[in-house]
């Protein structure tokens, strides 16, 4: 492996000229990576130049300018500072880019919400299932079309509550009574439902037994959970056991998923308070400590000295009384 500083950072472009280039769009840094590239320039930067920690992959619509974006925050463990790359594709189905997984098998999880919310699949992916919607699920809700069942208007307050005030129920105004949408010509009486497990076990018995000392065992398999750890939503962990022994693991998260982000979308900034306390109500203050420290960033604010005091101890309270 290259030796490099631990805070030095390398110039993808200079290294990879015909398939890299610098990110010059203003407010922007970074790389853009070619999609038919980004294979083999992930697997240079971990054998070569030592980013063995790939922290975050992100999916983000642009439908200004009609394309989609997976943007990856890689590390070296022994510390520096974030190598971001991204990949972008153009905003039309099937939006497709390789998977990294063999890579970093990390972006396991990652892949999967980003095509489960965007609709971006991941070639070479081994499982790319949902991990937060349902299985039945209309559509991909992180797109910036993609509009519920009982959608309004882009921005609140609605007309319909002020200053109008000619409000009435959303439930009232569509076909089953919940925010959910259907597939055309979608009819109930001639649904068949499919069993929603069938893909987890799937995906499972994908993990190859291996007979030690010429005996063959039996796998077990285990469900643990569904548990409610600390904050809304629960976690369910399907394992397969040989012996006491783990051998295969799935996680099965977001059975309380509310997409906070896309009603962020649509909410004033103010709006938004009351669910970044929501994301964990034993903690809260923190929550909305964080989003304050974004919305003063993002408008060039510098609060009063008193109320910096006031939220540290009321941050370190919460903190306190989260544990207890």
């Amino acid at each position: 492996m290259q030796t490099t500083t631990t805070q030095e950072l390398i110039d993808l472009a200079a290294l990879f000229p015909s398939a890299v280039k610098a990110d010059d769009r203003p407010g922007y840094s970074g790389f853009i990576v070619s999609k038919e590239a980004v294979v083999s320039v992930a697997t240079e930067l971990r054998d070569k130049y030592g980013y063995d920690l790939l922290s975050s992959v992100t999916g983000v619509d642009y439908i200004e300018t009609n394309q989609y974006e997976v943007v990856y925050h890689a590390y070296r463990s022994s510390g520096g500072s974030a190598l971001v790359f991204k990949v972008q594709i153009p905003r039309e189905d099937p939006a497709e880019v390789p998977s990294l997984i063999e890579v970093w098998p990390g972006v396991d999880l990652q892949e999967r919400e980003i095509w489960d919310l965007y609709g971006i699949k991941f070639s070479g992916h081994p499982d790319l299932r949902r991990i937060l919607m349902w299985e039945g699920f209309e559509g991909h809700p992180m797109r910036k079309d993609w509009k519920e069942a009982f959608y309004e208007e882009e921005v609140k307050p609605h007309k319909s509550r002020w200053p109008e005030g000619n409000h009435k129920y959303a439930e009232a105004r569509t076909d089953y009574g919940d925010n959910i949408n259907f597939e055309p010509g979608f009819d109930p009486e001639k649904w068949t439902p499919t069993d929603p497990e069938e893909a987890l076990y799937t995906a499972l018995k994908k993990y190859k037994t291996e007979e030690k000392d010429g005996i063959k065992t039996d796998h077990i398999v285990v469900n643990m959970g569904p548990q409610h750890p600390s904050t809304h939503g629960v976690f369910r962990a399907v394992v397969v056991l040989d012996g006491e022994q783990i051998v295969s693991l799935k996680p099965v998260m977001g059975y309380l998923h509310r997409n906070h982000e896309k009603i962020g979308e649509r909410n004033t900034w103010l709006q938004n308070y009351p669910f970044t306390d929501r994301l964990d109500y034993f903690n809260s203050m923190y929550n909305a400590w964080g989003y304050s420290l974004a919305v003063e960033r993002l408008l060039g604010l510098q609060v009063p000295e008193r109320a910096e005091y006031i939220r540290v101890i009321m941050g370190e309270m919460s903190r306190i009384q989260n544990h207890l």
